[in-house]
Order: C-alpha cells, then structure tokens, then sequence
C-alpha cells in the first residue's frame, strides 16, 4: 500500500482553474487508481490508459485529479491535440515536463539546461536540408556542384567517370557517417532518459514536500493527426516509461484504433498495437444522460436568456429542462455527442420565442429530423385526424414514450426520469404525436373544442390517476400558444448549425 493516501475531495469547484463539482462520484475512481499507481510505481515506470468515450468526462476528471495531488507529486499536464502543430512529439514532452518543473527548481540548477540540450539532437528537421548537410559533412562534397548543366558529350563523359568515382569513394564516408551519428543517437538516448530522473529526482528534493513518482497526464491525444498520435505513444513508451514518472495517458480508445488503422491500414490489428504501450487500460463508468445534459447545460448556456414558463409538461428550472432532453436522448439511444447538440437546439429555441409550447415535441421533433424524416414530415403535412398508429409501429416506435407526474401543487405536471421509483404516468410517442397533431394544427375552433372535448371520452376512466394525468397532459397540448408553422420553423432553423 501507498505510504500516504490523499484526500480526494470534489464536492466543491476548484479555484486554480474553474471546474466544477463532481456530480458522478468519481473522484472515488482518482482516489483508487492514484493509490494503485503510487503503489506500483515503486518498481519501475508505468503507463496507464485512461479509457472513456467522447464526452464522458476524461479532462475533468484527469484536471481534477492533477488539482488533488499537486501539493504531493510533481505533476505535468500536456494537451496533445493543442500541440500536435509542433510535428515533434519528443519536443512536446520536453518542452512540458520543463516548463511544469522548472518553477520549481532554484534557478542555478543544470537539470534544465542538461534536458534541453540533449534533446535538441531528437528535434525533427528539414529531412531534404539534413541530408544534403550530412552528406557535405562526410565527404566534403556539395551535391549541389552536379548539375545538368555543363559544356558538349566529351565533357558530359569526363564529368560523368568523375562524379561516379567521387560519389562511389563518398558512400563509404557517408555509410560511416550515419552509423556514427546513429550510434551517438543511442547513447545520447540513454542520456536524456537519466536527466529526466535526475530532473524528477532535483524537484522532490528541492521540495521536501513533494513525492515520487512525477505524474505525466497526456489529454486529447484521439483527436490529434493519425501519424503524431502514433508517434506520440512511441515517444512515451522507448524513451518516458522511466523510474519515478507515471504517465496516464486519456483517450476515447475505440477512436484511437481507428487512428492506428488510418496510419497502418484498415486491417491492422489496432488493439493489440495499442496494448504495447499500456502496461494497464481503466475505463470511466458511462456518464448518465441527465448528469452529462446538465453539466453541458451548466457549462455553456445563460439560463436567464431562456424562456421556461408555461411549458406542459412544467420546465422551470435546470432539474427539469436535465431531464425532458435525457428522457428524449434515452428514447433514441442518442450518443453524448447527438445529446450535447440536441441541448443546443433546444435552448436555442427557448431563447429565441416567448411562447409556450410542448418540450418534449419540440425535441422528438429535432431526433425525427435526423433519424426519421419521413415520419417528421408525416406529421408536419398531417391533417388534424390523422392517426400516426401504424407508422409508428412499422419504425418501431411503439414502445417509445416518456414519464409525467404531477407537481407537489398537485396542478403543474412534470417530466419524470424513468428510473424513478415514485409514481408516474407514461406518454407513448403515438399519444404525443397525435394529440400535438390536432392541438398545433390551424383549422376550424369548433372542431379543435370538439376534440378538446372528446379527450375524457377517450380514456376507460377519466377520474382514475393515470387517466387523469393523461387527459389533463393532452388537453394542456391544446392551451399553448405554439402553431405547427412554429414547430417547423424551429425545428429547421436549429438545425442548420453545423453538426
């Protein structure tokens, strides 16, 4: 076991950078895994592959756990994508590590100077400029001194036994050349991997508060070009996974196979590649659909721009707006990713009208759109009457709906999340669908009243709860002031942002 265990506390924001609490209980996760790697750390480097898919959280939580242990460990932070521009995956690690430790060392320390000249002889260069260079070097021979221009054939010939002498005596100076270059290469290697220790080493020293090992935590790196990405995990693996320093690497791993494959082709075994560089893979538990639409709520949008009153079901406040898009983005198995758009639209809507309308419409609408535009259409076009049964059925749908309830005022009625023990009611898609249908369509008002009217009769037993919440959600359909027109207005404006 660790000979300290930290507390990892993330029920409040932190200060050094604006994160906010930990609403999915994961700094248990930081906890476990900063204990396990403490641990193991003491016989040799380690790197671990932090796993989770696209919007799950990585950067929070890798931000998170940085915050809790740097007044513990050295700890460095690297951006991959940010700094993939460099082309120079050993200049990104260097230029990190010195620039996260070097405050911390006395300014007459050599470490520093030490690491950066060493690596400069793995700095990518002009491979064209390079070789012309090395060649000069060898052989005292400009290559650019041959030239298709020159005098007649007898001097073409002359010229031609000369160059093939010098060039044929000039490839054994080159050939030496390079193996001497390769060789000091090596050892030059073996070097800059001990000025890494010495530097991790010169810092816990100089700050007797600090411990081993150096945690290294590498975010973003699925997202960078295929070749930089490849050779990101090479630089890691042949010249970090070094004594004292724990590199946690985070990335949506399914995607990173497909950047494998985009450098090494299609068929590549991607996962056993990837399994080379990590000594361990921990994967985030999923991020619930409500936790990740509120944190994206939270995080991105004025909730004092949005209108949410007068609503059916009853909107007003961040609990329930979370929930009527999880309860949509569930219903359509929608990634985090197609989640995170749907919020966008949706806000944009009620940032942008004062009237009251049907949120869960509005938002099977936007999925119908993109997955299912025949159906979408279908009700755009319809008739009052018209019945959405066997449409519904033949796309199979009919299983579809969501949960109400109502208020504690016993009046206002509220989305419910479906896993919720409490009594609720639920509403299929083809209820919706069709009572939204007559309520939103333009024509005759006796005949929207009739209908109106004809919703009590509808049900076996009108003064029943379910029944009850049922008639009172359909006829509520018909109080608000959204028109069909609205609903495709909406709709085909918020969905021209770019996908």
């Amino acid at each position: 076991m660790p000979e300290q265990t930290l507390t990892f506390d993330w029920s409040n924001p932190t200060t050094s950078e604006r994160l906010p609490p930990d609403t999915l209980n994961r700094a248990r996760y930081a906890s476990f895994l900063h204990n396990y790697l403490v641990d193991v750390s003491k016989n040799g480097g380690y790197v671990l592959n932090l796993n989770a898919s696209w919007g799950a959280g990585k950067t929070f939580f890798i931000k998170r756990w940085l915050d809790s242990i740097e007044d513990t460990h050295p700890v460095v932070y690297i951006d991959a994508w940010k700094q993939d521009y460099s082309d120079d995956p050993m200049l990104t690690v260097v230029s990190s590590l010195i620039d996260a430790l070097k405050c911390q060392l006395p300014p007459e320390n050599q470490s520093i100077d030490n690491i950066v000249k060493t690596s400069a002889k793995f700095l990518k260069t002009a491979a064209p400029i390079l070789t012309r260079a090395l060649f000069k070097k060898a052989t005292g021979i400009d290559i650019h001194a041959f030239s298709d221009t020159g005098g007649g054939p007898e001097s073409e010939q002359l010229e031609e036994v000369d160059s093939s002498e010098a060039i044929s005596e000039s490839a054994a100076k080159l050939a030496k050349c390079l193996v001497d270059e390769h060789n000091e290469k090596l050892h030059s290697i073996q070097y800059l991997r001990e000025q890494i220790e010495i530097l991790v080493t010169a810092v816990i020293s100089h700050k007797n508060k600090l411990k081993s090992p150096a945690f290294v935590f590498i975010d973003e790196l699925d997202r960078c070009r295929p070749s930089y990405a490849v050779e990101m995990l090479e630089v890691v693996k042949h010249f970090f996974e070094l004594d004292n320093i724990v590199f946690v690497v985070a990335t949506d791993t399914e995607q990173l196979q497909h950047t494998v494959k985009a450098v090494y082709g299609k068929d590549f075994d991607a996962k056993r590649y990837l399994g080379r560089f990590f000594r361990r893979r921990y994967t985030l538990t999923p991020t619930s659909l409500y936790a990740f639409s509120a944190s994206v709520i939270e995080k991105y949008h004025n909730k004092e721009s949005v209108n949410l009153s007068g609503h059916t079901p009853y909107i007003n406040g961040l609990p329930e707006v979370a929930c009527t898009i999880s309860t949509t983005a569930s219903m359509f198995s929608l990634s985090l990713r197609d989640t995170e758009q749907l919020v966008d639209k949706f806000l944009s809507v009620l940032s942008n009208t004062e009237k009251t309308l049907s949120p869960h419409l509005l938002l099977i609408l936007f999925v119908l759109y993109e997955a299912n535009k025949k159906l979408y259409e279908k009700w755009i076009e319809a008739s009052p009457e018209t019945s959405f049964k066997e449409a519904i059925s033949s796309m199979g749908y009919s299983h579809l709906g969501f949960y109400i309830d109502y208020h504690e005022n016993m009046q206002d009625l509220v989305p419910i999340d479906a896993q919720e023990t409490i009594r609720k009611v639920k509403i299929d898609l083809c209820t919706l669908l069709e009572t939204a249908n007559m309520a939103c369509s333009e024509y005759d008002n006796a005949k929207k009243t009739e209908n109106y009217e004809w919703l009590e009769l509808s049900v076996p037993d009108p003064s029943g709860y379910e029944d009850s919440i049922k008639i009172s959600f359909q006829q509520s359909l018909f109080n608000l002031k959204a028109t069909k027109a609205d609903y495709k207005n909406w709709v085909e404006l918020a969905i021209s942002f770019d996908q």
